[in-house]
């Protein structure tokens, strides 16, 4: 496997190599103006069996703290053999402890972690090496905050301050603390408690905000919700068409629609119902689950629950499994799931889950306990599930997928832990490359107008142009040049959900072999 940094650069042996292509596919798409929405698929091919074998879009997920850059294209072809293959690299420790959980920008990777006061370190593949993130002007990022792109801009909402690009358009409150921000369709969400001891609340905003907004946020002007319990939190936030979906940690399910707040699973103390990521897929929003491990889809009306969505690995205790983290990575549904860092691809066409094994290499597999090192916590005076593996996220960088891993929290470490080595500590909290033949993410150069975008499929690569200009490529072998013969497309549909834009013209080319 090649080192994502070779992926990054476009070398003079590729550039003066000119081969015909076998299959072109080209849009001129308007986005409209950018609002915080999901954007969706471009196109997905599908041969003379109606299987899936390319495409693109844009990724859309939340996972526990963070949500991806939604500005990231992704373009996969499926190869014809070998198609279930998969390494993964281990990167060098970002050296946060126990725990971390990633952020992506402008395809550049960042894991957080709560200790060292909510450190956030960078990673560099052209050295392979961490670094720490500069600090926004907003404050230290705290869990549930972000950075995003938002057209040409910068939204960033840190320390319960927000600003685009240089601007502060909203500073914290007098009272309490706002966070879990998020935002899509024109309006910014947060959670809002004060816990006074008498008359304590949360509340959750809806506030309408453009980037073309001249004033800071009106709370005035927002659509207000009254949590049922004090010091509500959500893990995850998405986004069903033109709706707003939050989940609680008691389990409350809230929607926004129609510029008002509606209830759909009412919260409720002593009830375990957490949802840790929700993710745009075909028609539908997932929720990955606490404490089933599996998903639960939303298609506008209620919740169903996905049974056997992922399966578990055998010899692992069926309680307490969470579904954490999910991502499309190949065309494919990814999820990671608790208390054994289990990763599962799921292909819709062979309706089949595939294990791809754990993020650890240790302890073995048990059903005695429900989470590895249980009587090792016990000793250290720990939480029975202090030492439970989580994946916490999931970026596609370049041709690759990103994952990391952590304890239950985001702990410190410290050497008393005999019971581990160092390396099979520096699992936890670490970044782990995983790479499947066939895929390349990149990022868009934003533009307030229509944008031509090409996806090509040449012998030896994958390429993406944005106007005419290359903005990304990655090595791929393509063993049989008729692979595109007698495909059909859809055009605005596919595994990233519907397409939220407008194709201006759409077009696909091959080579007659």
């Amino acid at each position: 496997m090649k080192p994502t940094v070779f992926l990054l650069i476009l070398t003079n042996t590729f550039d003066a190599i000119a081969e015909e292509p076998i299959a072109k596919f080209s849009v001129k798409v308007d986005l409209g103006k950018d609002v915080g929405q999901s954007f969706g698929t471009l196109f997905e091919v599908r041969n003379k069996k109606n299987q899936v074998i390319a495409g693109a879009g844009f990724l859309d997920v939340y996972n526990t703290r963070f949500r991806s850059d939604r500005h990231t294209l992704q373009f996969f072809v499926r190869p014809e053999h070998n198609a279930r293959n998969f390494s993964v690299k281990r990167l060098s420790h970002p050296d946060l402890d126990c725990g971390i959980y990633l952020l992506d920008l402008d395809q550049k990777l960042q894991a957080w972690s709560s200790v060292r006061n909510n450190l956030v370190r960078l990673w560099n593949p052209e050295t392979q090496t961490w670094s720490d993130a500069p600090i926004p002007q907003t404050g230290r990022v705290l869990s549930g905050d972000g950075i995003m792109r938002l057209g040409n801009g910068i939204l960033t909402f840190t320390s319960g301050k927000v600003a685009f690009n240089d601007r502060v358009i909203l500073t914290p409150p007098e009272k309490g603390r706002y966070y879990n921000f998020y935002y899509a369709l024109g309006r910014l969400f947060f959670y809002h408690t004060d816990r006074n001891e008498k008359k304590g609340f949360t509340k959750i905003y809806a506030c309408p905000w453009t980037s073309d907004s001249k004033e800071p946020i009106d709370l005035k002007q927002a659509t207000i919700m009254d949590a049922k319990y004090v010091g509500a939190t959500p893990f995850a936030w998405g986004q069903y068409r033109d709706e707003v979906l939050t989940v609680s940690n008691y389990g409350g399910v809230y929607v926004f629609s129609d510029s008002r707040w509606k209830t759909l699973a009412e919260a409720q103390k002593g009830v375990s119902f957490q949802v840790y990521s929700m993710l745009n897929y075909h028609d539908r929003l997932l929720m990955a689950q606490y404490p089933t491990g599996e998903l639960f889809e939303y298609r506008g009306q209620e919740l169903k629950r996905l049974k056997g969505w992922p399966p578990k690995l055998p010899g692992v205790s069926s309680s307490a499994r969470e579904a954490q983290t999910m991502a499309i990575y190949r065309g494919d549904l990814i999820v990671g799931v608790w208390p054994w860092a289990e990763i599962w691809r799921y292909n819709l066409d062979d309706e089949k889950w595939h294990s791809m094994g754990r993020l650890f290499s240790h302890p073995e597999l048990t059903d005695k306990t429900t989470h590895p090192y249980e009587a090792e916590a016990k000793k250290f005076g720990l939480v029975a599930n202090h030492w439970g593996q989580r994946v916490t996220g999931m970026v596609p960088l370049g041709n690759a997928l990103m994952l990391s891993t952590s304890t239950k929290g985001t702990y410190q470490w410290f050497d008393k832990y005999k019971f581990l080595t160092d390396a099979q500590r520096r699992e936890y909290g670490s970044v782990v490359e995983l790479h499947m033949s066939g895929n390349l993410a990149t990022q868009i150069k934003w533009k307030n107008r229509p944008i031509k975008i090409e996806f090509v499929v040449e012998k030896n690569r994958l390429i993406i142009r944005q106007d005419s200009k290359k903005i990304a490529q990655t090595e791929f072998k393509v063993n049989n040049p008729n692979i595109f013969h007698g495909t059909s497309i859809n055009w605005g549909q596919g595994v990233f959900g519907d397409l939220n834009g407008k194709l201006k013209s759409k077009k696909s080319t091959e080579t007659a072999n």
